[in-house]
């Protein structure tokens, strides 16, 4: 019966374990059900409200204006300084986390079948880096005659010695993979 489980049940659950492990989630997004947004052709950029946001410096202000324009842009959906069909802002929040970057060595024995292989299972873990990351969670809004009608939110973790073009490209994907369910379908 052991053995039907080692064959068998083991490789499963192993395998089941490495494809929950892989799975991609998709961005947090909510909106409001009876808005048309196919309505929508012009938009501009105004300040968020939002109390929770982190002190956002220029740069990355920049870099997350110019990834929400560009995504925009391929909606059809055109910047203006009046007459904005929609108002898009965005703000970010971040979290320190600490970056737990490790090797891993182990040891171990099995009793397999009839044939006896004993032995103890010994493992350590020895830390190679004991520096801080952050987690950076961008979210963006979008209103409509002062009506929030859909907001979206995604992140990702910058290392510290990160450059800036690593920084954008970051961004950029974060950005793109909150974008891409605007509008709802």
């Amino acid at each position: 019966m052991k053995a039907v489980f080692v064959h068998f049940w083991g490789p499963l659950l192993v395998g089941l374990m490495l494809l929950t492990g892989c799975k991609s989630t998709p961005s947090n997004v909510d909106y409001d059900t009876e808005t048309n947004f196919s309505q929508f052709s012009f938009y501009q950029f105004v300040d968020s409200k939002e109390e929770q946001a982190a002190e956002l410096d220029d740069l990355s202000k920049d870099r997350i204006e110019q990834a929400i324009s560009s995504e925009l842009s391929k909606k059809s959906l055109n910047a203006t300084d009046d007459a904005a069909d929609l108002q898009v802002s965005f703000y970010t929040t971040e979290e320190q986390k600490e970056n737990k970057s490790s090797f891993s060595i182990g040891f171990g024995g099995t009793n397999y079948g009839g044939n006896s292989s004993t032995g103890v299972g010994v493992g350590t873990t020895i830390p190679i880096d004991r520096g801080y990351d952050v987690y950076t969670q961008i979210t963006i809004d979008f209103y409509h005659q002062g009506k929030m009608i859909w907001r979206g939110f995604d992140g990702f973790t910058a290392e510290p010695d990160m450059t800036p073009e690593q920084r954008q490209v970051e961004v950029n994907s974060v950005v793109s993979k909150i974008l891409s369910q605007y509008p709802p379908k």
